[in-house]
């Protein structure tokens, strides 16, 4: 086999393995617009079902989404804003305000919805709330996570008891606040008084995102096995 073919035969494999990988990520994307699917169909039917009288001591797949109604009392300090929040394409905060459940000292994070961060970062939104014993509705729902965690979330503190994180745990919260705090949150219900932009959406991308990248994907895989299969047959073919 001179040069020349092996350069052939290597490219051909290569162009096989890169539509074995295109393949396998236009898989992948499929999953995610199964799993979007089922998170959406999750997301509408907690609407629907009897709110919970209870909180659970950890938030399992099966109760995410789920309205639940407790009573007890927001501490007005600390509050909570987790930075880099976007509504529609604006960036700003989500207030987390500490609910005590009444007759208990665990407390459970309400998250009362979006503010604007405006110009000057230095000049904090005004989140403060009463303290009187409530009955609160939401939804339960997991802490904001990112990608990718590098170590403790960075927090900046104020006088005026508000604390600015960001991708806070909530044993980083618990702390901070020095009382039991559940690791979830509660996405206050859009009805009730004392919150803030509340337009809650089912996380992650719509599916047909999903199926339009896995479209992309399998285009690609197809195209890369359709190079290797014209040039294995050129290679192939008997000279004249």
């Amino acid at each position: 086999m001179n040069n020349g073919a092996a350069r052939t035969y290597v490219a051909i494999v290569g162009l096989l393995a890169f539509g074995a990988l295109f393949a396998s990520l236009g898989q992948w994307q499929l999953r995610r617009a199964d799993e979007s699917r089922a998170t959406r169909a999750q997301f509408e039917s907690g609407v629907s079902e009897a709110p919970l009288t209870a909180l659970p001591s950890s938030l399992a797949e099966a109760d995410r989404f789920r309205r639940v109604e407790v009573r007890g009392a927001f501490r007005p300090q600390p509050q909570f804003l987790l930075d880099n929040m976007l509504h529609d394409g604006v960036a700003g905060y989500h207030v987390l305000t500490p609910l005590r459940i009444a007759g208990r000292r665990e407390h459970v994070l309400v998250n009362r919805g979006w503010v604007p961060a405006g110009g000057d970062r230095r000049v904090l939104p005004k989140v403060a709330v009463g303290d009187e014993v409530r009955t609160v509705t939401g939804r339960l729902e997991r802490l904001p996570r990112p990608g990718l965690r590098l170590g403790t979330s960075a927090a900046t503190e104020r006088d005026e008891g508000v604390v600015v994180l960001q991708y806070p745990t909530g044993s980083e919260l618990a702390e901070r606040l020095g009382e039991p705090l559940y690791d979830y949150e509660l996405l206050l219900d859009p009805a009730a008084p004392d919150g803030f932009v509340r337009d809650w959406q089912p996380p992650g991308i719509a599916p047909e995102r999903n199926l339009g990248y896995a479209g992309q994907w399998l285009a690609l895989a197809i195209g890369a096995v359709a190079a290797a299969l014209v040039m294995a047959y050129r290679t192939a073919r008997p000279k004249t």
